[in-house]
């Protein structure tokens, strides 16, 4: 593929971690002129060859600020990505302020991103268009909750700015449990409970809406395993989107909305049966992995941002490769859920990795130097997370 030229500049703007690692290499390698704008601490993205030019800033606010005063002056609008719910809000509450200057992602009516990133809204509109959904309901600390079903599953519906999430999801069997799990929970805090599909697979959908309204579908992901912080940490990357899954209704979800930018689709798979878990309207921290497998569509969407051809540039899974996270996988020996008999073998295999790139060592490098401290962090969060928050909030501390 022949690199274009492009006038507009590029901002990644999220923290500094493998899903801003993925769009550093897709746009850096082709030649893409990024600023790395980091949300929180420095950390091994940044370390990346194709990271030349970065600032750290401590909050949403702070990062706003540096980019109205910086880019105004700018004769083609800057393209800004991210990689995070909580900047994809907080870009959508900003927007008109944004727009003036930047090309940004989002929904073109503003407050719709921040309305169906929230996973109560976002199951709404799934089950209105006709996707298949396990049945949910909305909690707080204090719900009446004699109506639900065990097991169940409670995610946080969405981010709160400033604190952390009490957890990423938990599996709840009976009702103590359930009432345990929101004894701890903030009483402002909102959650989603939905009946537990005990999938045989989890299926990620991969995609962008392009200005045109096009939408594009690199491919999927077929996920077998996850690290302790709830990440895959091993599956197969494909062309071949399973039948299950409505591609007609993805596309539909994001005409209602009117929503442009990169996205992902994710799903519970029973036999042939997909059921719909969330949406994300912003970049996937799976993008690299797509991009490993043949499809750039972070480059393509920047390319559609600056109004040039992107035909020139490969969307869609080119070659079924097995992905596998070469650093953490190696929880679920720890855990005994895999044999290293077969944890080798699946290595042996994978042509698609997380951190490593021989191109791009360094980020690598610095996870691995760091990896026994974070595997204890992950495997102590994944156990007592909830108390962890609980009495962080007791201190007052934030995020």
């Amino acid at each position: 593929m022949m690199n274009k030229i492009i006038n507009n500049k590029v901002i990644i703007w999220g923290p500094d971690d493998f899903n801003t690692l993925g769009l550093l290499r897709q746009l850096g390698s082709a030649g893409i002129d990024i600023f790395f704008l980091i949300k929180g601490k420095e950390g091994y993205a940044s370390k990346s060859i194709y990271c030349t030019k970065h600032k750290t800033t401590s909050t949403f606010g702070e990062g706003l600020s540096f980019l109205l005063s910086t880019y105004s002056d700018e004769t083609a609008k800057p393209i800004i990505i991210t990689s995070g719910d909580g900047i994809a809000v907080f870009i959508d509450q900003h927007k008109s302020e944004l727009e003036k200057i930047f090309i940004i992602p989002g929904t073109t009516i503003q407050g719709l991103e921040e309305k169906y990133t929230d996973k109560n809204t976002m199951t709404d509109l799934a089950i209105e268009v006709g996707i298949l959904c396990p049945k949910s309901q909305y909690v707080q600390w204090n719900s009446d909750i004699s109506s639900i079903q065990y097991p169940c599953l409670i995610k946080p519906s969405h981010q709160k700015p400033g604190y952390f999430n009490e957890f990423k999801f938990k599996v709840c069997n009976d009702e103590d449990s359930l009432k345990r799990t929101l004894k701890f929970v903030r009483h402002d805090s909102e959650f989603i409970v939905q009946d537990f599909i005990k999938k045989e697979k989890d299926i990620l959908v991969y995609g962008a809406r392009m200005w045109d309204g096009k939408t594009i579908l690199a491919g999927a992901m077929i996920k077998d395993r996850f690290a302790d912080c709830g990440s895959s940490s091993h599956g197969l990357m494909t062309y071949k989107i399973p039948s299950c899954i409505a591609q007609h209704k993805i596309i539909e979800f994001l005409d209602k909305i009117d929503y442009h930018g990169l996205f992902s689709f994710e799903y519970g798979m029973i036999k042939d049966k997909a059921y719909f878990f969330e949406v994300n309207l912003r970049n996937d921290g799976t993008s690299h992995y797509f991009w490993q497998s043949g499809a750039n569509l972070p480059l393509a969407y920047v390319y559609n941002c600056a109004g040039l051809d992107y035909s020139c540039v490969k969307t869609i899974v080119t070659e079924e490769k097995w992905f596998i996270d070469e650093v953490f996988d190696i929880e679920n020996i720890i855990h005994r859920r895999l044999s290293y008999s077969q944890w080798k073998k699946d290595k042996s295999e994978a042509m698609v990795y997380k951190y490593y790139d021989k191109n791009d060592i360094e980020p690598w490098k610095f996870v691995r130097s760091t990896m026994w401290q974070h595997l204890f962090r992950d495997i102590l969060l994944k156990k007592f997370r909830v108390y962890i928050v609980y009495i962080l909030d007791k201190f007052g501390l934030k995020k």
